[in-house]
């Protein structure tokens, strides 16, 4: 993977972590929401896992959010 592409992942990786922790939630309580595993959550939060688009959407809803929030990198 180019290192351009790594950025990106852990650009929308570090938004999802945000938005989940002001939420007051831990990756094990999204994790069961999701049905997925926490060491695959974590390398998302930390940009070491590529996800689908419908992961994302899991995500997001998990989260009461918009998938758009992850791209936000002001």
């Amino acid at each position: 993977m180019k290192s351009a592409d790594i950025k990106y992942l852990k650009l929308i990786g570090k938004n999802i972590s945000r938005i989940r922790k002001e939420k007051g939630l831990t990756q094990v309580q999204v994790c069961d929401d999701i049905d997925m595993e926490r060491n695959n959550f974590s390398g998302i939060e930390n940009g070491r896992r590529n996800m689908t688009c419908i992961t994302l959407k899991k995500i997001a809803d998990s989260l009461d959010t918009e998938v758009i929030e992850f791209f936000r990198f002001d």
